[in-house]
């Protein structure tokens, strides 16, 4: 899953809107950060094999560390507290479950999508619902999940600027074309790529928004 993944960032942000959209971006995709990091770094293992999905080629070998659930629950507790550090005291603990529960919302929609190979812990009881065996219904998901949330982001979200809305609907247009480009492309050449562009595209698609909103009004929302 890629632009799916960014479907609870806009999410959060109708629920919290003093927490700028950036900062939920990042929360959003940094599972797939940890992940291109570690698998770059050896620390983790993948493998390329077309067909093994029909909608994706990667094999999850190894991935205990940024995949299960388990991490998946321990990273989101260190994102909670390290946003914690830059919020009033008084208002920690409602700041710190959204983006908290940002990034664990990564791991259940990779559930619907990958075939049995997440961990719920370390290495043991890899579950997938599978629906990348099925391409189309796949994209669509993805799709459904991207746009339905962007939608209801800018209709109840209420970002401050037009320029803001525009800017954010451009960048959301590049992404579309990138995911249908992944989905319909050859597989990638090589794990060193997987891991290189895993690590670059969250990087400059949270620089992006953060670039956007500074510009733009940085994010505020009428009241």
């Amino acid at each position: 899953m890629f632009v799916g993944h960014l479907a609870p960032a806009f999410v959060a942000k109708t629920i919290d809107r003093e927490i700028p959209l950036w900062v939920l971006v990042f929360a959003a995709l940094l599972l797939d950060l940890i992940w291109s990091g570690f698998v770059a770094l050896g620390i983790e293992r993948i493998a390329i094999e077309p067909g093994i999905t029909a909608a994706n080629p990667l094999d999850l070998r190894y991935v205990p560390f940024s995949h299960s659930l388990v991490a998946a629950g321990i990273w989101s507790l260190v994102a909670a507290m390290g946003y914690a550090n830059f919020v009033q005291w008084g208002r920690v603990r409602g700041l710190a479950l959204v983006v908290g529960g940002t990034v664990l919302a990564h791991w259940f929609l990779d559930l619907l999508v990958h075939r049995p190979d997440l961990p719920l812990m370390g290495t043991r009881m890899k579950v997938g619902l599978g629906v990348w065996a099925f391409p189309i219904p796949a994209l669509t998901l993805e799709l459904a999940l991207f746009l339905g949330a962007l939608w209801w982001m800018l209709r109840r979200g209420r970002l401050a600027t037009r320029r803001l809305r525009i800017g954010l609907l451009v960048l959301a247009a590049v992404l579309l074309v990138v995911q249908v480009m992944a989905a319909f492309g050859p597989p990638p050449p090589s794990v060193t790529v997987v891991a290189v562009s895993g690590i670059a595209m969250p990087l400059v698609i949270t620089a992006t928004v953060y670039l956007l909103e500074r510009n733009t009004g940085r994010g505020r929302v009428r009241s």
